[in-house]
């Protein structure tokens, strides 16, 4: 029988961020799409005639049904899972462990070489079979007698459940009654919910089986079970799938090869994002954890009314831990626009920052902006911005700036330029001490140290990195060594004189409070400079401790509160507010600042004498300093 490698169709069953295999043939999917905010750059089972949402109780069913109700075109039709697959290579005598399966240690090139992960193989495994299935596996292994007793003792399994469905099966299909007890009665069976079968055939075990799950619901109830309990349909499904099979070879003959299964030991991620919009796409990405979630909401709803009808914005959260109930937050921000697509993904799913040198405030979250060139690859620009800001110009303006060749726009970062000029210590957790200048040069490699930018706001030029294989770089620099301002730090090394320096009316800080503290001692053009452009400012970059949220005397106060005012936190950002004294109903407000602020204050002119800006004595009180306060503040 001749089967065209286009009519061969396999499909992983994926739940998070993982990583994907490269052939054709193998399609991932989103299980239970329909119970997430979150993106993991695949299908989703939520589309056409499905039951995404059964997907705590129905596993990879979800997967099943939605292909059997939306795309039964492929002559042959196979599931496996993100981290288990069958061996499609002709060498089926890999070592296996006491469950039967074939461990290796990560998705790449060579994994997929060895098992045959390939069109032509899985199309060679096939030849004229009717079904592929995973090596039989005995449950004595696990200490059971046989199938029935392996359910009754299993963790988190109930055996009236699946009683239950037995009960239902034989109620619509008695002709089963001998397959039941030959399968309950065994010691093995074909486990896991793997397999690649006819088309056909297929279709025929799918009725067959959402039939019986449908009579099953019907008097079906769950006793206060756990997640793992949760998962009972998905678990009585395996059973049910080896009584179809010994039921259909008796009656008609199966045509059937068995292969090794593997399991993945290191998860991994190599998904793409695909932009939301083909025409006038304006991506725009924002990283921030649940604590930050009032912060993004502000900015979020400032990019919503300074927006342009004529663009398409594809705003894309990095996140970190925002609760369910902070997504459908920004998803009623975003109501009734049509030119506007928000999704999330998970910032876990880059294992590399598992390991990621941390320090002070900061997290390891923070770097996560360095695999916008990877995660966005498919893109031409992507608009990075801080949390803590708010725009109050149309950023689709910056999107589409030319660049040339350069690799990323930003403003220059004239608080560093400030550390330089008062000789402050770099904070990186070495004996050697180097000042901000000798920083610069020597671990940056940065000539013209004025040219250092601050990352609150970056366009990304996308098919530029493309090209030059950046994100490569940016890894090596990563982990390479520490750096004080992490991978803020890591960007001005990599793209050093490859800059396009926007005007400073794009990232205005807003002072943190003692904005007649720091600038005026800059140099006095860059000073001018910072006044002018906080006259007009187009984006305002909230940085430090004192958050217009918590601190209602901070500048830009009020442009804050405009964007907060009608969202979903304005209660939660009134109730902080209301703790510091503060009136929305009168022009007198509480000039409350954060205890931190103020001891630094009280202490400030005792410190500068003691311990002078630059010095050695300063550095040390400074790690100190950020050290106690971490485990203060967390």
């Amino acid at each position: 029988m001749s089967i065209h490698y286009n009519k061969v169709k396999l499909y992983t069953s994926h739940h998070k961020p993982s990583a994907f295999l490269s052939s054709p043939a193998i399609k991932p999917i989103h299980v239970g799409k329909a119970n997430s905010y979150n993106d993991i750059c695949c299908q989703g089972d939520d589309s056409g005639d499905n039951i995404s949402v059964k997907n705590p109780f129905y596993c990879e069913l979800t997967a099943q049904y939605w292909v059997w109700k939306n795309d039964v075109s492929s002559e042959y039709i196979g599931f496996m899972h993100y981290r288990r697959h069958l061996n499609f290579s002709e060498k089926q005598d890999y070592p296996e462990d006491v469950w039967g399966v074939v461990n290796d240690e990560i998705i790449s090139e060579e994994y997929e070489e060895k098992f045959g992960l390939n069109e032509a193989s899985i199309v060679n495994a096939i030849a004229d079979n009717d079904i592929l299935l995973p090596k039989k596996w005995s449950v004595r292994q696990a200490g059971s007698k046989n199938n029935y007793e392996h359910y009754k003792i299993s963790q988190h399994l109930h055996i009236e459940d699946y009683q239950a469905a037995i009960d239902s099966l034989l109620y619509l299909y008695p002709e089963y009654a001998a397959a039941v007890k030959m399968f309950n009665s065994a010691h093995d069976g074909y486990y896991t919910n793997m397999f690649v079968m006819k088309s056909d055939l297929f279709t025929e075990y799918s009725e067959w089986l959402f039939s019986i799950f449908d009579d099953l619901e019907i008097n079906f109830s769950m006793k206060n079970y756990s997640a793992q309990e949760k998962r009972v349909i998905g678990h009585i499904s395996e059973r049910l799938f080896n009584i179809f099979l010994i039921h259909k070879e008796n009656a008609s003959g199966l045509k059937k090869k068995e292969l090794q299964r593997t399991f993945v030991k290191t998860e991994t991620f190599n998904g793409k994002l695909k932009p939301a919009f083909t025409e006038n796409n304006v991506p725009v990405v924002i990283c921030f954890d649940d604590n930050y979630s009032l912060s993004g909401g502000a900015l979020i709803n400032s990019i919503i009314k300074n927006s342009n009808p004529a663009d398409n914005y594809d705003i894309v959260v990095l996140e970190n831990g925002v609760s369910a109930r902070n997504k459908s937050r920004f998803y009623s921000l975003l109501k009734g626009r049509n030119n506007f697509s928000l999704r999330f993904f998970d910032v876990n799913a880059f294992s590399e920052m598992k390991s990621v040198y941390t320090r002070a405030h900061f997290s390891a979250a923070t770097y996560a902006r360095l695999f916008i060139p990877s995660i966005f690859c498919d893109f031409e620009k992507v608009l990075f911005i801080d949390a803590d800001t708010i725009v109050e110009s149309d950023v689709a303006e910056l999107v589409h700036t030319e660049l040339g060749e350069n690799l990323i726009a930003a403003v220059r970062d004239i608080v560093m330029e400030g550390f330089v000029k008062f000789g402050a210590i770099a904070h990186i957790d070495e004996p050697k001490n180097l000042s901000a200048n000798q920083y610069l040069e020597q671990v940056l490699g940065m000539k013209e140290t004025h040219n250092y930018f601050q990352a609150g706001i970056i366009l990304f030029n996308i098919n530029q990195m493309r090209k030059e294989n950046t994100s490569a770089r940016l890894m090596e620099a990563m982990k390479a060594r520490r750096y004080w301002f992490l991978d803020q730090d890591i960007m001005n090394k990599v793209f050093y004189d490859r800059v396009h320096y926007l005007p400073g009316e794009w990232n205005v800080y807003h002072g943190n409070g003692n904005t007649d503290d720091f600038f005026p001692n800059l140099k006095f053009e860059t000073y001018m400079g910072f006044l002018k452009s906080r006259k007009q400012p187009k984006m305002i970059h909230f940085a430090g401790e004192n958050k217009p949220w918590d601190a209602p005397h901070v500048d830009f106060f009020d442009n804050f509160m405009s964007y907060i005012n009608g969202t979903p936190w304005q209660k939660e950002v009134y109730d902080r507010l209301n703790k510091t004294g503060y009136s929305s109903h009168s022009a007198t407000v509480n000039q409350h600042v954060l205890f931190q602020t103020k001891i630094k204050r009280k202490i400030m002119p005792y410190l500068n004498k003691f311990a002078p800006v630059g010095s050695k004595r300063r550095q040390i009180i400074a790690r100190n300093y950020y050290k106690i306060r971490r485990i203060i503040l967390g």
